[in-house]
């Protein structure tokens, strides 16, 4: 019995002396790892920037495309829904042009 519990605090001294090595090694590691993602993240930064600029513009281009696209959708709708209204509106313009020289002509203010 005393074998076995004498086995087991070896192997868990052997453990803790494992870590006792491996941590500072790990340590490192994980302070190098957070470092070259820093010095990564300057590096790129500009060009971070620079997608971020162009995607706005992109954006922006996008909207006055569509912008523009629906209101000629919207004018063409409309054009072609007063196209049932053509007639009316010649015979409105045919008469408004006949009767327009027959009305009476004002009187400047200054000129009586």
């Amino acid at each position: 019995m005393m074998d076995v519990l004498a086995l087991l605090t070896l192997g868990g001294l052997a453990i803790a002396l494992l870590i006792l090595i491996a941590l500072p090694i790990i340590l490192v590691a994980v302070l190098v790892v957070a470092l070259l993602k820093l010095v990564f993240f300057v590096i790129f930064l500009p060009f971070r920037i620079l997608g971020l600029a162009f995607g706005v513009g992109f954006k922006a281009i996008g909207l006055v495309l569509k912008g523009t696209i629906l209101l000629g959708a919207f004018a063409l709708l409309l054009l072609v829904g007063l196209v049932p209204l053509a007639p009316i509106i010649m015979l409105g313009v045919v008469l408004y042009l006949l009767l327009r020289p027959s009305r009476a002509r004002s009187v400047p203010a200054g000129g009586a």
